[in-house]
């Protein structure tokens, strides 16, 4: 993050002077390595995300790529489904980031906190959740279809579907015009159909990123 005001630094050199932290020590071998626990101070920090780490990076060429890719909580449904992907991942991304910085918790959870592992149908469920069903040419077209969907693309794993909305989720901004502005920007990126995903350009002129900018004219 970029830091726009350094009182925030200094809050946090005030913080180590009042009540300074216990570094944990950790021997491995020869090696001994000192660990401080991060302040919740940290998270306050306002500013433009930047992005530095690109291990997960591919090469795209249109839709070409199959391959299982993304962040467990930030995979966009194509990738999800199995479905060739391309640039609009990127799109999903940004919009279920968005949530997570406007609520400070994560949209989708689909892990097994006590294997420590990815559960695709749990995955699925939240995502109908939120978006209600996949479009039955889409998903279709996933080898996943016959597992979890009937003929006429209705969910029949034994996981239940959530009872949730993008509307009872985001409660840090209070209902009214805002709102629905928010939230029709966010459906604009959490698609399942791909080709129908907001595009970059589209979401910088979005009613609700220029309405601050308009009331300032």
């Amino acid at each position: 993050m970029q830091i726009e005001d350094d009182t925030s630094l200094k809050d946090v050199e005030d913080q180590e002077f009042q009540d300074p932290s216990v570094p944990i020590t950790r021997n491995n071998g020869d090696v001994t390595t000192i660990v401080y626990r991060s302040r919740p101070t940290m998270l306050e920090l306002s500013g433009h995300p930047i992005l530095t780490d690109f291990g997960q990076m591919r090469l795209v060429e249109g839709c070409v790529n199959q391959d299982w890719w993304m962040p467990d909580l930030y995979r966009a449904p194509e990738v999800l489904l199995q479905l060739p992907w391309g640039f609009p991942v990127d799109i999903w991304s940004i919009g279920v980031m968005t949530l997570e910085l406007l609520e400070g918790k994560n949209l989708f959870d689909p892990i097994d906190h006590v294997h420590c592992q990815y559960v695709l149908p749990l995955a699925l469920a939240q995502y109908i959740g939120y978006l209600g069903p996949p479009p039955l040419d889409i998903v279709r077209q996933s080898p996943l279809f016959e597992t979890y969907f009937d003929a006429d693309g209705n969910w029949i794993s034994d996981l239940p579907i959530p009872e949730t909305s993008l509307e009872s989720f985001v409660t840090t901004i209070p209902p009214g015009e805002e709102k629905d502005q928010f939230l029709r920007f966010i459906r604009k990126i959490l698609t399942w159909d791909q080709e129908a995903r907001a595009t970059s350009n589209e979401i910088i002129l979005d009613e609700w990123l220029t309405r601050p900018v308009e009331a300032m004219l």
